[in-house]
């Protein structure tokens, strides 16, 4: 079971992706490849990253994203915030309490927001690419006094830029405690 073609139909559907880009489900998979997915499945645990509520997209199927996910989130300080916010309001306000949110351009892919101290710090997206309007919108954020950075050093992988927008008084606690 070396190459795709002969991947077995319940690996293609319920499995994880393994480092080196192999999809296994859990009957299929190596012990060491179970001890791994397990290993972060502690982690996140004993980190309290995740909060009992399950990967976000991305760590949700790829071993190497959670990871990373863990690294980064563990180095500062985060935990996966539980709010089902899709914009800036929650943490601009601290909560959504609109019907619709101010979700703006395609630059919000594969976001998640997380947590620095019990309060709402950071927005994490993680688009593929960014164009000159996104650009735009997140100079206006930044003008508006949250703190924007740009970079590759996201964790959720395939190609991805990471685009950190944090509330400005968080992040300034944040780096002084650091």
């Amino acid at each position: 079971m070396t190459d795709r073609e002969n991947l077995p139909r319940c690996c293609e559907y319920r499995g994880l992706f393994y480092p080196g880009h192999i999809k296994r489900c859990r009957q299929h998979a190596t012990p060491e490849q179970r001890a791994l997915a397990a290993e972060t499945e502690d982690r996140a645990a004993a980190l309290g990253v995740l909060a009992g509520q399950g990967w976000p997209y991305g760590p949700n199927i790829d071993v190497e994203s959670r990871l990373r996910l863990l690294d980064w989130a563990d180095a500062n300080g985060l935990r996966l915030a539980n709010t089902r916010c899709q914009g800036l309001h929650w943490l601009t306000r601290g909560r959504c309490a609109v019907r619709i949110c101010n979700r703006l351009g395609h630059w919000m892919d594969h976001v998640t927001r997380w947590n620095w101290g019990g309060r709402p710090a950071l927005i994490l997206a993680q688009p593929y690419h960014l164009t000159g309007d996104c650009e735009a919108q997140l100079g206006q954020l930044a003008a508006d006094g949250l703190r924007v950075s740009v970079g590759d050093d996201g964790w959720y992988g395939w190609g991805t830029v990471a685009v950190e927008v944090w509330d400005a008084d968080v992040y300034r606690r944040h780096l002084l405690a650091g």
